[in-house]
């Protein structure tokens, strides 16, 4: 366990399915090529069943094997940015668009069982896509795609700062954090978890897009923080805590600080905005039906930034020993990010 901690003002809770769904995600990924029998040991060890069963502590059976999925797809795709391939903008563009047109294909018209000729993450995400619409309308489909277009597209934007040895001034990398962190795809499926729908003029609302806002960077900035490590290792600049100590000449220390004040801003305006939401939902004349709908969404949100701190914080994945150089990856194995040709 990690010894740096955030004080986050939010209940913390586990869902209870959690091991009967952890089964099904380790056969999962092993199904889809993400990850070899060889390398299961120590990524169990990273228990990312946790994260998910924290993120949705409500959730049981397919839905929570869906959170725990995503979880792992991210994590394990994500890695392989690490390294080389992390420096190669062309070849990080035509990997990315390969997986966004899974996300822009109409479901159904890919497969949802592993193909050969696919590569992993390509599968993965076609049977996570396929799972993540379902029952879910055209409207919430598109605004999702959307979400997963900007955090895919992320990864090309930050291989050619890489390449150019670009590091982003606070504001901008805030700005490119927002999309690169996969946490409004999760708010997407903390809806889809919960088989419900935000209406369209509750997401209009200020306060809730601030709120939504805030739940965004608190989660990226805890994830940073408990990171830097493995970022400063291998020469990576995409992280806040780098970021304020190149640009601002801050310490470690005073670093660290700030990105805990920061936070600590965001959870203190979340909260005062959730106080707000009575009130204003009075006004708006919000029907009661909507109303619990925007309380159980709220609730989702204050479980992801509480979620993601615990398990950062315990998780091997940011604990165990750094190893990396530039040139030396932190990923378990070597995935096929590119087709066969």
């Amino acid at each position: 366990m990690q010894e740096y901690s955030f004080e986050l003002p939010f209940p913390s809770r586990v869902s209870q399915a959690m091991e009967s769904a952890a089964v099904h995600h380790f056969r999962w990924v092993q199904e889809h090529g993400l990850l070899s029998q060889e390398s299961l040991p120590e990524y169990r060890r990273w228990n990312v069943p946790e994260v998910a069963a924290r993120f949705w502590p409500h959730a049981g059976g397919v839905d929570l094997e869906l959170g725990i999925d995503i979880a792992g797809w991210f994590i394990l795709v994500d890695d392989q940015f690490d390294g080389p391939l992390g420096v190669e903008p062309h070849r990080v563009a035509r990997i990315v668009q390969e997986l966004i047109d899974v996300v822009y294909a109409r479901p159904g018209a890919v497969p949802a069982v592993p193909n050969k000729s696919l590569t992993p993450a390509a599968s993965g995400l076609i049977s996570l896509w396929s799972r993540q619409v379902r029952g879910m309308s055209a409207a919430w489909q598109q605004r999702s795609t959307r979400n997963w277009e900007d955090f895919l597209n992320a990864y090309t934007s930050e291989s050619i700062n890489r390449q150019s040895g670009i590091i982003p001034d606070v504001s901008t990398y805030l700005s490119l954090r927002h999309k690169a962190g996969l946490e409004n795809v999760l708010i997407d499926y903390a809806e889809r978890i919960g088989h419900y729908e935000v209406p369209d003029a509750l997401l209009a609302l200020p306060e809730i897009q601030e709120m939504h806002n805030a739940t965004v960077q608190v989660v990226n900035i805890v994830q940073d923080v408990f990171s830097v490590a493995k970022e400063e290792a291998r020469g990576d600049c995409h992280n806040l805590v780098l970021v304020l100590q190149h640009h601002r000449n801050y310490s470690r220390g005073e670093a660290l600080t700030e990105a805990r004040s920061i936070v600590r801003g965001h959870t203190d305006e979340f909260l005062q905005l959730k106080a707000r939401l009575p009130a204003l939902f009075d006004a708006a004349a919000l029907p009661p039906h909507d109303r619990g709908i925007a309380y159980v969404f709220v609730d989702d949100l204050q479980a992801q930034m509480k979620g993601c701190h615990d398990w950062c914080r315990s998780s091997s994945r940011y604990s165990r020993v750094i190893r990396a150089r530039p040139d030396e990856p932190t990923y378990l194995e070597e995935m096929r990010l590119e087709g066969l040709g």
